[in-house]
């Protein structure tokens, strides 16, 4: 059976730098129900361990021929997981097997919380 690549590439939504740190878990459709389904009484199929963007924003699995999902399951440090954190569907196919296939994923800053200020009166510390 042949093998080929499926990838996710995480990247900042504004900047388009790529983002190590970032979670990721591989799906396969396997339940005849178009979209990830990761819970119920027919889910989808997880594929292998987490896979954990390196520096250079990437996860890769080599599998064969199918529909595949990936779904974020931590944001980078920084980031705040999308909206809807699925990505896909990826389809590999025997036409694209030498090339794989790859789905981009953004990620936006996450708010910063409000910082507070520390004074000590005249440069002393109080104790």
């Amino acid at each position: 059976m042949p093998l080929g690549d499926v990838r996710v590439v995480k990247q900042d939504a504004t900047t388009g730098n790529l983002l190590g740190g970032a979670v990721f878990r591989l799906w396969e459709e396997t339940n005849g129900i178009p979209g990830l389904q990761p819970t119920g009484s027919d889910p989808d199929t997880p594929i292998g361990d987490a896979c954990t963007t390196s520096a250079d924003g990437t996860c890769t699995r080599t599998v064969p021929t199918g529909v595949y999902y990936w779904q974020e399951t931590q944001a980078p440090p920084g980031y705040d997981l999308p909206p809807n954190p699925v990505f896909g569907a990826l389809v590999l196919t025997e036409e694209n097997i030498s090339e794989g296939v790859t789905m981009t994923a953004e990620n936006t800053l996450a708010p910063v919380s409000g910082t507070t200020a520390c004074r000590s009166g005249g440069g002393r510390l109080r104790t």
